[in-house]
């Protein structure tokens, strides 16, 4: 059976497995092997599953990856996107659609500690929506907003996703998070813009009768934690961006080092909180946030290890060099291929996770992208805005999912509202695209 055979027939396996529900990391490892049984027999197969999988994980530079995940769950813990939405709302209250911009800069604040887009739409989702629905907004609005806002976290960095794809092309995992801030933050504007214009537009369905000091009037936040006007929060998230984006920026610190320190300050933080919780409460948070970390990591450990079968298999057959070279003599116009590549992650992005969308396409786009003579970094904050589509394009999107799982919202209801965003993400992705100095410009600073 010829290479293009066993390579189709892997596909189709993989595509089956994941269309009845098995898990990614396990979909990629079995078709990968597959292919490699058929492809190269038995024995080779063998051989390298009993290797591979080790030869994937044991890298210095995989240890970013459990601490950022560490960092981001050790602040949600310590009540950092509560008090942050506080903040927000206290400064941009007086604004049309206050709450809405609230939550748009708690998820980007959360963000910058986060690195995880669920994460983010889950715990911000849980504060503001009900603040939004309890002050006028329509259930459909506020479900747009948080949904959409909750993608800003795998572009600000420090984004796992923005991670993932340094160890998958070699490109630099500072520069990469430098790279994330001018696109996260433009996100962030354009999303608050549009958020003003609808509701200027329709009042109604932005909280045409809320309060103008809603805030010092002290909503009911989730938790017990005692009201505040949220200034720690905001100290707690410049604190550990100073250290991690500051201290590579600067370069003080390498990424490993820099996730490493951000996961000790965070830590260091939720301690602190015995002060307001007790001991006995202070145990409970430190016991699930190290849960947290460990259940998230090992699946992104796992998808890895699935992802390198597979990719293996794919080198095996020769499909990423025949896949570039062929791309390479296409005789369409190089930004044209660019579109198309990219334009590929939105289907997936509907049924796939991001991290799974960049070990299945990453292999074969990057080396056409470089060989097309494009920035590799520059593709990299573009594949993250496709990304961020697919997180909130239906059937399945799973920041919409999330919001979902929220009191009051409906599925429907979700997807009507993230609709009006979905044109904001193309017009931001294009305007990157034709200008490419808005992502390049930052890491080329860099120390």
């Amino acid at each position: 059976m010829t290479a293009g055979l066993v390579t189709v027939l892997a596909v189709l396996v993989l595509l089956v497995l994941l269309c009845t529900g098995v898990p990614v990391a396990f979909a990629l490892a079995t078709a990968g092997v597959l292919g490699l049984v058929v492809l190269r027999g038995a024995d080779i197969a063998s051989s390298t599953l009993g290797s591979l999988p080790y030869q994937a994980t044991a890298e210095a530079t995989l240890v970013v990856i459990p601490m950022f995940i560490l960092m981001g769950v050790l602040a949600a813990h310590a009540r950092v996107a509560e008090d942050v939405f506080r903040i927000s709302h206290r400064l941009l209250r007086r604004l049309p659609g206050g709450l809405g911009l609230a939550s748009i800069a708690a998820c980007a604040g959360f963000g910058a500690v986060s690195g995880s887009s669920v994460a983010t739409t889950a715990t911000v989702g849980r504060v503001a929506i009900v603040e939004m629905r309890k002050y006028g907004y329509s259930v459909s609005f506020a479900a747009g907003i948080v949904a959409a806002a909750g993608t800003l976290s795998v572009l600000i960095p420090p984004s796992i996703v923005l991670v993932i794809y340094g160890i998958i092309t070699g490109e630099s995992i500072g520069a990469l998070l430098t790279a994330g801030i001018i696109p996260g933050i433009l996100s962030a504007l354009v999303f608050m813009t549009l958020v003003i214009i609808r509701v200027r537009l329709r009042p109604a369905i932005g909280g045409f009768n809320q309060a103008p000091a809603a805030v010092d009037d002290g909503p009911t936040l989730a938790g017990d934690r005692p009201q505040g006007k949220g200034y720690a929060g905001l100290v707690k998230i410049a604190v550990l961006f100073a250290i991690v984006i500051g201290g590579i920026y600067a370069g003080f610190f390498t990424a490993t080092e820099a996730a490493s320190l951000g996961a000790l300050a965070a830590l260091l933080m939720l301690l602190a909180d015995v002060f307001r919780y007790g001991p006995r409460q202070l145990a409970v948070n430190l016991k699930n946030s190290f849960a947290e970390a460990a259940s998230v990591t090992s699946f992104i450990f796992a998808i890895l290890v699935g992802a390198s079968l597979f990719t293996f298999f794919l080198v095996s057959a020769g499909i990423t060099n025949s896949f570039a070279n062929w791309a390479l003599d296409l005789p369409v116009p190089p930004a044209v291929l660019i579109i198309v590549l990219l334009g590929i992650m939105i289907p997936l992005g509907m049924f796939l996770d991001p991290i799974s969308i960049m070990l299945i396409v990453l292999p074969l786009a990057y080396p056409v992208v470089t060989g097309l003579g494009y920035d590799g970094i520059w593709f990299a904050i573009l594949t993250v805005k496709m990304i961020e589509i697919g997180l909130i394009t239906p059937p399945v999107g799973l920041n919409v999912y999330v919001l979902a799982g929220t009191p009051g919202v409906r599925l429907e209801d979700a997807f009507r509202g993230i609709a009006w965003f979905l044109p904001a993400e193309l017009f931001t992705t294009s305007l990157l695209f034709l200008v490419p100095d808005l992502v390049t410009w930052l890491p080329s600073q860099i120390g």
